[in-house]
């Protein structure tokens, strides 16, 4: 299975729009992340992790498969990770053409299940569409739920062997998904509280009417039954005998912004950061903002953006509370010296940053770089590290951690392998709405983010030396020529060297 003596076990943690610096450890003033931060000072905090795709599927899949954009075929949020059980396929033309018209890339968990792991996820993964119709079979679709069809249904789902989902942000999970079964049976007055508290919260930002304090109690938190059910499964209901691959998915802090009511209470009166480039200067002309644009705050007292990034505090205080009872676990099962753990997010959230909120299709650094926190006990490295790691990187990194042997033609690397050998390399970012002028492409090194829209005529080029708020598009400004001749090379040949055609799509809004 491995090459080491006694496999390791591996747990992620992983959060849904949150930002690289909502952790303690990373700068939150409100310091509202003690077990996060702890992990971070018993490992290794990588700074400049950078998301394939700044919105969720697309995002998803190349942190799972190890491919970016390009070449697992997920381009925007809608499009299915292909997998050819939810795929209508003609089987007698590939047998005559003698091809697969659905490659499937293999995820995570399809390649540590090949090597032995018992494999299973707790919460979020959305590799299939929520807005499916019914006849598509995808079982994270509101339709299935809604139908019946996924009662009793624990998996086998894209390499997972057992899964229990939750479905939506804020307080939807409280109606679908397995989280939602669990709480409709157990405590269907804290249901019907919640329901009904949806109607007469107080919301104190005025136009934000997903922005309030949930009528949920933190202790029945769909943050809190992720961790318990992965305490459940570590302490209990794991084969004895196989090392685990466990995926934790947590919704949060994606909006609605509506934590738990008794949490806010404690952490309302944090401070919070100022906001970078509040008055978007370093958005202008930017091609984005003129189609279809993002929701702009620009009207919003400097108070009621404090109020957003305190209730966004919140709900990521509630995620830190999981992470802490799944670490208590792994302690008390003696696991915790023989599991590689993991803490991240698929992408970032504008709070406030260029006065916009929330997350749109076109990179900013606030969407793109998220956090990254890796502890492998025994593992030598020091305790920040700088240089750039894609999300793609994570599962030939997991790999060389655990000596299972990843897929081929992976585009990720082993980042610790790569820090080990003193090696540099830039990472990408590709984003699209499916409006030609709207596809930018973009690179990271160690100091710059440069993005192109090959169809636009618009390039964005900002130095996180000088600049890290990103208030000054230094392409517009015609320089540096150098910096821009290297980086736009780099796009080229990665595209060159990426680009898969073979994935076919199906779109299901």
């Amino acid at each position: 299975m491995t090459s080491m003596s006694r496999p390791r076990n591996v747990v992620i943690f992983h959060a849904d729009q949150m930002r690289a610096d909502a952790l303690g450890c990373a700068g939150n003033p409100a310091r509202c992340t003690p077990n996060i931060d702890a992990l971070a000072a018993g490992g290794t905090r990588f700074t400049r992790h950078i998301a394939g795709n700044p919105v969720c599927m697309p995002s998803r899949a190349c942190f799972f498969t190890g491919l970016y954009c390009t070449g697992h075929g997920v381009w925007t949020n809608g499009v299915a990770l292909p997998r050819r059980q939810y795929t209508r396929i003609d089987e007698q033309f590939e047998k005559w053409a003698g091809i697969r018209i659905v490659p499937e890339p293999p995820t995570m968990a399809d390649v540590f299940g090949a090597a032995g792991y018992d494999t299973a996820c707790f919460g979020k993964l959305h590799f299939t569409p929520s807005l499916a119709p019914l006849e598509y079979g995808y079982p994270e679709s509101k339709a299935m739920w809604e139908a019946g069809r996924n009662d009793g249904w624990n998996g086998p789902y894209y390499g997972f062997r057992h899964v229990e989902l939750t479905q939506g942000h804020g307080e939807a999970p409280c109606e679908l998904g397995h989280y939602a079964q669990w709480l409709q049976a157990n405590h269907p007055e804290v249901v019907r509280a919640v329901a009904e508290g949806r109607k007469t919260a107080h919301r104190p930002v005025p136009g934000l009417d997903d922005l309030y304090a949930s009528a949920l109690p933190s202790d029945l938190h769909n943050s809190t039954w992720i961790g318990q059910r992965a305490c459940d499964y570590i302490l209990r209901q794991r084969p004895a005998d196989r090392p685990f691959f466990l995926f934790c998915g947590f919704p949060d802090p994606h909006h609605a912004f509506t934590p738990s009511a008794d949490t806010l209470s404690k952490l309302g009166h944090l401070p919070v950061p100022e906001p970078g480039d509040p008055d978007g200067r370093g958005l202008e002309g930017h091609p984005g903002l003129a189609a279809q644009r993002p929701d702009r705050i620009a009207n919003f007292t400097p108070e009621q953006r404090a109020c957003i990034y305190r209730y966004t505090n919140a709900m990521v205080h509630q995620i830190d509370c999981a992470v802490g009872l799944v670490m208590e676990a792994l302690r008390s099962a003696g696991l915790e010296e023989d599991t590689v753990v993991v803490f991240t997010s698929d992408h970032g959230d504008f709070l406030c940053d260029h006065g916009l909120l929330r997350k749109w299709v076109f990179a900013t650094d606030c969407l793109l770089r998220v956090p990254f926190i890796l502890r492998s006990p025994g593992l030598d490295l020091p305790k920040v590290i700088d240089r750039p790691m894609s999300n793609v990187d994570v599962l030939p990194t997991l790999c060389g951690l655990t000596g299972v042997t990843p897929p081929p033609y992976l585009h990720g690397r082993d980042a610790v392998a790569a820090h080990r050998s003193g090696q540099q390399y830039p990472v990408f970012a590709h984003a699209s709405t499916g409006w030609p002028q709207l596809v930018n492409l973009t690179c990271y090194d160690g100091r710059y983010r440069y993005t192109i829209f090959p169809n636009g005529g618009f390039a964005e080029l900002f130095d996180h030396a000088t600049d890290p708020a990103e208030t000054r598009n230094l392409a517009r400004e015609g320089g540096p020529s150098e910096a821009i001749r290297r980086l736009r090379d780099e796009i080229a040949r990665a595209m060159l060297k990426t680009w898969n055609p073979i994935h076919g799509c199906v779109a299901a809004w």
